[in-house]
């Protein structure tokens, strides 16, 4: 088309491309603050010009052009700075959850301090020397039970805070899960609709905004890969990561079988079978069986999503494993996927229940904040495990050399028993979560013994020796849960000596131990590098995410000023338009009109 109905046309093209990236410019400015949001941009091109033809079949002064549309209108953002800031924000949401938790565990330890367990166990031991000065007295005697009443007290409150820890570590292990498996949800659903509004030509650009969204949501929670298909869709897996023993072939999210997708179930219960005796049973192998429950999705408000695995067997390493884990993979309706990615299918009952020979697959990410809670179940485990021998080597040594024998069995009067022990009285399994003073000896002072057999009143040889085991040197690290006070004493206290010039044993010692109050200084000491390293990491993470985010917010947010001079630049150029268009009417009036006259 030419002549003036063609710059009418171009006018009109020109109008309305500019009124669209005028609407693109408002749209920005509209979600300057709103989370997650790209900066939009209206992409202009030429029309199709227009050839004059001619009689002589040439162009006369080439092509004329017909205006300006709008080609797209597109989003600005860097992909490279999405992945830079996804694999910072999975760092720092694995140091984030285990600084939370390791500055709790240094609170329940409240180390250095004048009530904490160090000074109760150096205030045991000085009373027990008080106590040869005075060993008539009931006096003395009495303090000795009170002290260790405090220092078995807080042995017992210690291990109970830090279970507490364990279990708060689980409980944010299973809303990380319920929370994942949502935001997965949510992603699929947007994903679909991407590549629905793509495949009909159209950009989705708020719908991938609130898709990128949510994918930096999951990165804190998870390391994931990202891998971009057709039409803007994208499947999510956890591939990239060698530790999160992903099932072959199945990922998060699918462009293509969106529904042929792996999901997160937490465990919620690990109980051991138990036969007739009340001991566990154990399988072929020797391995203690157990009775497993895990919730779908990790939703447990409904009983719907209960399902039990029965007769499991388990290694001591593979049930702490679990145990420290929580989290197995699980296809879309929650049935259990093998090592091959293969869905298990479960047997009839309500709730369903699994054959004995269900295999499950563990998620264990090496990021995100799954990773930090996880990680911190180790670290609790750890401790409990390291006071248990604290308890166990005080006890052991303590009893030893009250009773004069390092066996168990032949002590007439033990100072330090398990209070959790059927008889009342005994030391088997003692923990730093059983261990208290024997009852008999709580209710009759004088029942704790002093000096040698057959002594007289003011004999604190006995006395002596106990408050000379603080200094003591025993191989405390190397306490297991099969260590008794035999094995203990003579395996790693190098064994009683003979009676002294006082007629009383002691423990020899050995040079490749430890005193029992530098022990729990060691404990405490890590405890504290640990905790410092979460705190530094967080914060350099800090900076290195505001980095990471300023830079792409320097690519897709939305500066006001500059969208303030865009909107100002394309006013203009909408004015100018509408000038040519009332130019182009009145010529036109003056061609129609005109000749009337």
């Amino acid at each position: 088309m030419s002549g003036l109905f063609g710059t009418l046309n171009i006018g009109k093209s020109g109008l309305f491309s500019n009124q669209k990236v005028i609407n693109t410019i408002s749209h920005n400015i509209a979600n300057a603050e709103t989370p997650g949001y790209s900066r939009q941009r209206a992409e202009l091109q030429t029309t199709r010009p227009y050839t004059n033809p001619s009689f002589n079949g040439s162009a006369e002064a080439g092509q004329v052009g017909t205006g300006v549309e709008v080609s797209q209108i597109t989003r600005i953002r860097d992909t490279f700075l999405d992945y830079q800031v996804r694999e910072e924000l999975g760092i720092d949401g694995w140091y984030s959850g285990r600084d939370k938790f390791l500055s709790e565990i240094e609170g329940v330890f409240n180390e250095p301090s004048d009530t904490g367990l160090s000074s109760l166990i150096s205030k045991f031991f000085g009373s027990w020397h008080e106590l040869s000065k005075q060993s008539e007295t009931s006096n003395a005697r009495t303090v000795v039970v009170e002290q260790s009443k405090a220092l078995t007290n807080e042995l017992n409150h210690i291990y109970n805070k830090i279970g507490n820890v364990k279990k708060n570590a689980q409980d944010l292990i299973k809303q990380t899960v319920f929370d994942a498996n949502k935001i997965l949800d949510q992603i699929g659903q947007l994903n679909q609709g991407i590549i629905q509004v793509s495949v009909a030509k159209n950009n989705p650009n708020d719908l991938m905004d609130k898709r990128d969204l949510l994918l930096d949501e999951l990165s804190s929670k998870f390391g994931i890969t990202i891998d971009k298909k057709r039409f803007n869709g994208i499947n999510v897996s956890t591939e990239g990561d060698t530790n999160a023993n992903t099932p072959g072939g199945i990922n998060l999210i699918q462009d293509i079988n969106p529904d042929d997708v792996a999901r997160l179930a937490y465990v919620s219960n690990i109980e051991p079978v138990l036969g007739a005796d009340g001991k566990p049973v154990l399988d072929a192998a020797g391995d203690p069986t157990y009775n497993i429950e895990y919730y779908k999705n990790g939703d447990m408000t409904s009983n719907e999503n209960r399902v039990e695995i029965k007769n499991v067997s388990l290694s001591k390493e593979k049930f702490m494993e679990l145990d420290q884990c929580r989290v197995v993979w699980t296809d879309k309706e929650g049935n259990l996927l093998d090592s091959n990615g293969q869905t298990q299918d479960p047997t009839a009952g309500n709730p369903p229940t699994y054959p004995n020979t269900a295999s499950m697959v563990k998620f264990t990410p090496s990021s995100g904040g799954l990773k930090g809670y996880m990680s911190v179940q180790q670290d609790v485990d750890k401790y409990v495990d390291q006071l248990n021998k604290l308890a166990k080597s005080i006890a052991y040594s303590v009893n030893a050399i009250h009773g004069q024998t390092d066996d168990a069995a032949s002590d007439t009067c033990l100072f330090f028993v398990n209070k959790d022990n059927p008889t009342g009285a005994g030391e088997a399994e003692i923990t730093a979560g059983n261990i208290s003073i024997n009852k008999e000896i709580m209710d009759n002072v004088m029942l704790i013994k002093t000096g040698k057999d057959g002594g007289g009143e003011n004999d604190g040889t006995r006395a002596i020796e106990i408050a000379q085991l603080m200094d003591k040197l025993m191989e405390v690290q190397k306490i297991t849960e099969n260590t008794d006070r035999k094995s203990f004493i003579r395996d790693l206290c190098g064994g009683l000596l003979p009676p002294n010039d006082y007629g009383i044993q002691t423990i020899n010692g050995k040079t490749s131990g430890m005193k029992v109050n530098n022990y729990f200084k060691d404990v405490v000491d890590a405890l504290g590098v640990q905790t410092q390293q979460a705190k530094r990491v967080v914060q350099n993470q800090f900076i290195r995410l505001q980095s990471f985010e300023e830079s792409r917010a320097s690519v897709s947010g939305v500066l006001l000023d500059e969208e303030m001079a865009n909107l100002v630049q394309y006013q203009h150029s909408y004015q100018a338009n509408s000038k040519i268009i009332a130019t182009v009417d009145e010529l036109l009036d003056v061609v129609i009109n005109g000749l009337k006259r």
